[in-house]
């Protein structure tokens, strides 16, 4: 399941500005190795895609899943909740936000955040900087995360086979995964795709040359270990 994370990154940049549309030209993938880069310069307002497939349409794709770089975690809202938040989905979707780390060749998604419905009758989703749980965590940091999104019924495991966030199903909520590393995704029932478009704030794309997003990782780490 885990491929070369720089594969992802290697590529050209497959759209420019505010609005990231990669994931309709190059299948966005679902881990840590294999999400798609968001690789525009500057500030990131939405990024579009769409889930789905089946014997007609190629591979069934219920997850795709980005690295991007948080610059305000402020600010930080994802969301296809629609109206004043912003974003739509054409299906009950999930949004996930895991930080990335780990060393290049063993890239890791930790976890964070996590929303099924953003409130009582809406099926689309919204995370802010701060997990409403009661367990008090807030993301603080600037640097590289994972955005991921799902059809509901698909969701995060850790490698021991537990979930990496409990049942998604109080509306509202926005969970707290506690930094678990992700190890893949179960599939329950038959979730449903179609279109997304997922709107983002406080984030922009991740602008640097190849060698690739694990030359990425190698050198954020190396930057925050200097700065120490």
């Amino acid at each position: 399941m885990l491929t070369a994370l720089a594969m992802s990154a290697a590529a050209p940049a497959l759209a420019f500005g505010p609005s990231w549309e990669g994931d309709l030209i190059n299948d966005a993938k679902d881990s840590a190795a294999s999400a798609q880069l968001v690789s525009t310069g500057g500030p990131v307002l939405t990024i579009s895609g769409t889930l789905g497939g089946g014997p007609l349409l190629g591979p069934v794709d219920f997850v795709d899943m980005y690295l991007i770089r948080l610059e305000n975690p402020g600010i930080l809202r994802i969301s296809t909740a629609g109206g004043s938040f912003g974003g739509d989905a054409a299906f009950d979707s999930q949004l996930f936000l895991f930080k990335a780390g780990g060393v290049p060749g063993d890239p890791k998604a930790g976890g964070l955040l996590a929303n099924n419905d953003a409130d009582d009758g809406n099926t689309g989703s919204l995370i802010g900087p701060a997990a409403t749980d009661g367990s008090g965590f807030v993301v603080s940091a600037p640097g590289l995360y994972f955005i991921a999104i799902s059809a509901f019924g698909t969701n995060p495991f850790t490698s021991g086979g537990d979930p990496v966030w409990g049942a998604l199903n109080v509306p509202g909520q926005i969970r707290y995964g506690e930094g678990r590393d992700l190890a893949g995704w179960s599939v329950t029932g038959q979730p449903e795709g179609g279109a997304y478009s997922i709107r983002v704030e406080g984030f922009s794309g991740v602008n640097v040359p190849a060698p690739g997003a694990l030359a990425i990782l190698g050198l954020a780490g190396l930057i925050n270990r200097r700065r120490r």
